[in-house]
């Protein structure tokens, strides 16, 4: 039984930490433009994108993942005898999350549900692939939450209301609920899961602390500031208890509840709350370097954040020095880099910003691996650079910052991944601003076919790279075929609002 551990459905986990570190993350971002034909965009968006494809990384294709999600030798030897239509199923969608298209995962998702409707409720497995292949319907949230809801009622009839398991299942249900603006729904479903999380004293801590603050931030977005306060004074207190590998949750709930303390005005007990030096796991010894490079950034972005940019600078070097002699945190370096860059070029110090943007890039691109290949995807956004020369009039120096990530992703990823398309995007808009659309139309076209060959034809995703190609073919004067371009995309987009 192995195979469907629960580790293997951890695709929420991702999307959770992401709201967790706070608004742009996930898979989308926050882009600040006043100017319709320039691409400019928050470097804090940058170290949120990353973590998000670092936390796929580790809980898919990381060797620590693929271990817990491999059979035992014994099971392995009997499944290769006797795999039934369903356990293929699952390891065709489980073993090809990394290498195959979009359309193809989903068409893997759509028949492991196929086959898990087979399989009777009092079977386990079935929750776990149902939840696993929901992962898939990102782009169709309905979907994904009917998904969901039959892995809640499933898991409460076999395991009993009051199950762990169900509440991580309604915590994941009450953050898609949130997402399609359900207040009534997602209220229900973190209220349940609270309530078991506080009774569950077998729940992991990891668990707790995330259902503690899930809640904790849909009731601040509701403005009850005072039960916010009291589950992220909870999720504190559980995550006091992480393993060193969990650091990073344990620091960032700490920085919430300071966070919101400030917005209740109470500034002191915020600042000495920031200024304890982090708490040590219960379960492990954790890495002292580790754990101060994170706590000290987190301090750091809470200062910038506040404009107090002398003090934010000497919390990211700080940070920065420790991260220097911490083995893998690369692109924890790399992003507060780019945080520091950014205060010096605010303060009109560019020789430094310049050079520590540069350098942040340069260990993105060394710091990738076979092992971190996801990683790549996120080199089509080397926004902190691109900002920083486009705000110089350097444009021609941000080209060769894309082609570079062309070739690094053609490299890792192959000559057809979708992120090649949204990295030929950005490049072509880069062209159309320096008067070259003639080139941008051949990265657009090329682009465009990549994005078909992993979305498909209707997929909303193509509206981006749409527009971009309109837009070039009006800038040569081409306007009827902009227009036709433009009602594609037009029909594309309306086509899924319908459908919702």
């Amino acid at each position: 039984m192995g195979i469907y551990s629960v580790q293997a459905c951890q695709v929420f986990e991702c999307r959770f930490l992401s709201s967790v570190v706070g608004p742009g993350s996930g898979t989308g971002f926050i882009v600040k433009n006043t100017n319709p034909s320039t691409t400019r965009v928050g470097s804090d968006f940058v170290s949120r994108h990353l973590l998000f494809f670092i936390g796929l990384g580790v809980i898919f294709f990381g060797t620590t993942g693929l271990q817990a999600h491999a059979l035992p030798q014994s099971e392995s030897q009997a499944a290769s005898q006797e795999s039934t239509p369903f356990d293929n199923a699952f390891r065709q969608l489980r073993d090809g999350w990394q290498h195959r298209t979009v359309a193809e995962r989903k068409s893997a998702a759509a028949i492991l549900i196929a086959e898990a409707d087979k399989l009777p409720d009092s079977n386990p497995q079935k929750a776990r692939a149902l939840l696993m292949a929901s992962g898939l319907y990102i782009d169709d949230i309905p979907e994904e939450i009917a998904l969901v809801k039959r892995v809640v009622a499933i898991d409460e009839k076999n395991l009993g209301g009051d199950d762990p398991q169900v509440a991580s299942d309604l915590r994941n249900l009450a953050l898609l609920s949130t997402l399609t603006g359900d207040v009534i729904e997602a209220e229900r479903s973190y209220g349940r899961a609270v309530k078991i999380a506080e009774g569950a004293e077998q729940m992991s801590s990891l668990d707790r602390a995330m259902v503690f603050a899930g809640a904790a931030d849909f009731h601040k977005q509701q403005k009850r500031y005072e039960e916010a306060e009291r589950l992220l004074r909870r999720a504190v207190e559980v995550a006091a208890g992480l393993p060193p590998g969990q650091t990073s949750l344990r620091l960032q709930v700490r920085a919430n509840l300071a966070e919101l303390l400030r917005q209740e005005g109470k500034e002191d007990e915020a600042e000495r709350l920031l200024a304890e030096p982090a708490p040590a796991s219960n379960t492990a010894q954790a890495n002292p370097d580790s754990t101060d490079a994170e706590n000290d950034s987190l301090r750091a972005r809470q200062y910038k954040e506040q404009g107090k940019l002398r003090e934010a600078e000497v919390f990211y070097r700080h940070a920065i020095s420790a991260f220097e002699r911490v083995p893998a945190a690369e692109f924890s370096l790399a992003g507060d880099l780019d945080q520091l860059a950014d205060i010096y070029h605010s303060e009109k110090r560019d020789v430094e910003a310049e050079e520590l943007y540069r350098r942040a890039l340069s260990i993105r691109e060394k710091s990738l691996s076979p092992e971190t290949v996801l990683n790549a995807r996120v080199m089509s956004y080397p926004f902190a650079l691109q900002n920083f020369l486009r705000d110089q009039g350097r444009l021609s120096e941000i080209e060769p910052v894309y082609q570079l990530a062309l070739a690094i992703q053609e490299q890792y990823l192959g000559p057809n991944d979708y992120s090649i398309s949204q990295t030929l995007q950005m490049l072509a808009a880069v062209y159309r601003e320096e008067g070259k659309s003639e080139a941008a139309l051949a990265l657009c076209r090329r682009g465009l076919r990549i994005a078909e060959h992993n979305l498909g034809e209707d997929d909303r995703r193509l509206a981006g790279i749409l527009d971009e190609y309109a837009r070039n073919l009006e800038q040569l004067g081409r306007t009827r075929e902009a227009l036709s371009v433009r009602k594609r995309a037009e029909q594309i987009l309306n086509r899924k609002a319908s459908l919702k």
